[in-house]
């Protein structure tokens, strides 16, 4: 299996999916009101490392694509790689940036304020994944 491959569809899947696990667990934790969840933390870092990872392959990709040994993501075109590249980096390290910081601050609850970055960053990643496959 080739490193796109592996960007675009087995690491893909797991980043997005994990988004939305981390959102929907994080909202029925605002509601049952628990309070000690270090299960639930340990799979927001998880997710947080699965994000990571794909910064790293696809920043490898897009070197590759520019040496001419790779496709850039979508059809190509500026429009595409720099959506790709915000949906997929810029805009869900911005959400992670406020959402932790949210979360330390004290005045809201860091389930709500991950339940809402969780499901933000699930859409953010399902549409930069749609736009890298060509979709």
């Amino acid at each position: 299996m080739d490193l796109a491959a592996i960007h675009g569809f087995v690491l893909g899947f797991v980043t997005v999916g994990s988004w939305a696990v981390v959102g929907g667990w994080a909202l029925a934790l605002r509601f049952t009101r628990y309070e000690e969840t270090p299960t639930f933390w340990r799979a927001v870092s998880i997710a947080q490392m699965a994000l990571a990872l794909q910064w790293l392959i696809g920043l490898a990709l897009i070197v590759i694509a520019l040496l001419g040994r790779g496709a850039l993501p979508g059809d190509g075109s500026a429009f595409d790689v720099t959506f790709h590249l915000l949906y997929g980096m810029g805009f869900p390290l911005l959400v992670l940036v406020v959402a932790h910081k949210l979360a330390r601050g004290g005045t809201h609850n860091p389930h709500t304020v991950f339940a809402v970055a969780g499901l933000v960053n699930f859409g953010l990643t399902a549409r930069a994944w749609m736009v890298g496959v060509g979709g």
